[in-house]
């Protein structure tokens, strides 16, 4: 079916590169744009790494309450039902949160968790932060 969801983010993204962007001349709302820009040209490569990026965070989240004994209920039966594994994935990140004080407690558990922020952070697909660029935009 076309356009795809990819063809129309990265059309709206061209939009607003080669019509709104010239009438902007205030360089606050032209930083805001370009960061917009590059948000939908991310949302336009990586939409559909979304949900096997909550499965596998899920589980590994999982993984870490399990060492503490913290049951963890099943995930979705259908993986393209991105609205259910968005559920379950909040669920557990709920369940590890809430369970910090036991994680922490146990070394083996601290450590699992450690290495799942870290692998996390290089896994997540919606890494929207400019290649090189600033976190934020600068103060007006």
């Amino acid at each position: 079916m076309r356009p795809t969801v990819s063809e129309q983010l990265t059309g709206i993204a061209h939009i607003l590169a080669e019509v709104v962007a010239p009438e902007i001349t205030d360089p606050y709302p032209a930083a805001v744009l370009a960061g917009a820009r590059a948000t939908l040209e991310l949302l336009a490569r990586a939409w559909t790494d979304v949900p096997a990026f909550l499965c596998w965070d899920a589980r590994a989240g999982a993984a870490v309450l399990a060492l503490v004994g913290i049951p963890v209920p099943a995930g979705p039966d259908d993986v393209l039902d991105v609205a259910a594994l968005e559920a379950h994935h909040r669920e557990v990140r709920g369940l590890l949160e809430g369970s910090m004080p036991a994680v922490l407690a146990d070394d083996g558990a601290r450590a699992a968790l450690v290495q799942l922020f870290r692998d996390r952070a290089a896994r997540f697909p919606l890494n929207a932060r400019p290649d090189g660029g600033p976190g934020a935009h600068p103060a007006r």
